[in-house]
């Protein structure tokens, strides 16, 4: 048994593929498994009580708040956070990453991800494509996702997730702020599986909320640069596909960034929105 390890699944309306990602995470012998449920209304809460008695609810209050409280109901000294729709593919895969992450003296890694399904939607390509072509390099990086991820505990009490980010990005300013006090993180030499948004809707729906998230690192951290992402998120999917004969695939970028600037324009509204409302309120009082 792993009895420095926690696990904690971050999951909302995880039926489909829930179950195979409890399996995956019991043949890997953790100290524990913690779910924190954000408000399912499908079979996700029967399945997890056949894996796991550790089950709470984040209350509606968004990622950022339910990473941070699985870590705080954890009791090992790592934090394995792994989402619903990922895979450990052998039984090997945290404690090889424990033993990489301590000889690099970092406090955090991240496995490489693949969808291993071989009949795979355009999305689904694209997504693994550009997996395997830009993030699969191991070593030190500025930035990780938190897909599976393998943290120290103490540093996540210490830095904490911020509830701010009720979506996506919770993990990047996690990071950035980590990382601003010279801590050192990086990606795995170990791949585990990742089953990818596989419909158009889907991949749509996720770059939308991915946009949103973004627009809070903006008002957050006043960082404006940040509208520049989708742009570059186009030039650099022609360079990658241009340079592995993917042409097929530039499309797949061109969706991505054009959704992901509509998210960052709709989370920049609803925040400057929710502000002006507070200042009427403000004033209604007073």
């Amino acid at each position: 048994m792993l009895d420095n390890i926690s696990t904690v699944i971050c999951v909302k309306n995880g039926e489909k593929t829930l179950e195979k990602c409890l399996k995956s995470i019991i043949r890997n012998s953790p100290l524990e498994i913690i779910i924190v449920d954000g408000g399912s209304k499908d079979c996700t809460i029967e399945i997890a009580k056949k894996y796991t008695d550790k089950i709470f609810s984040d209350g509606g209050r968004g990622l950022a708040y339910a990473r941070q409280l699985g870590a705080e109901k954890a009791k090992g000294e790592y934090v394995a956070y792994i989402d619903a729709d990922a895979e450990l593919p052998n039984e090997n895969v945290l404690s090889l990453m424990l033993k990489e992450l301590k000889e690099n003296e970092w406090i955090a890694i991240h496995a490489q991800l693949i969808d291993p399904r071989e009949d795979k939607t355009y999305w689904v390509k694209g997504e693994d494509f550009h997996r395997r072509n830009r993030c699969n390099k191991p070593g030190e990086r500025r930035y990780l996702d938190t897909i599976v991820c393998l943290i120290k505990r103490d540093t996540i009490l210490r830095y904490r997730f911020d509830p701010f980010f009720n979506g996506a990005a919770e993990d990047g300013d996690f990071y950035h702020r980590v990382g601003n006090d010279d801590y050192k993180f990086g990606v795995s030499k170990v791949v585990a599986y990742h089953y990818h948004r596989a419909s158009f809707i889907d991949f749509v729906k996720q770059r939308i909320w991915y946009g949103k998230g973004d627009a809070r690192a903006i008002w957050k951290h006043k960082a404006i640069s940040l509208l520049l992402v989708p742009g570059i998120v186009l030039k650099d999917g022609i360079f990658l596909c241009t340079r592995h004969q993917k042409l097929l695939l530039i499309p797949f970028y061109f969706v991505w960034a054009v959704f992901l600037f509509i998210g960052m324009i709709e989370g920049l509204c609803e925040l400057l929105y929710q502000k002006f409302l507070n200042i009427i309120q403000r004033k209604v009082i007073s």
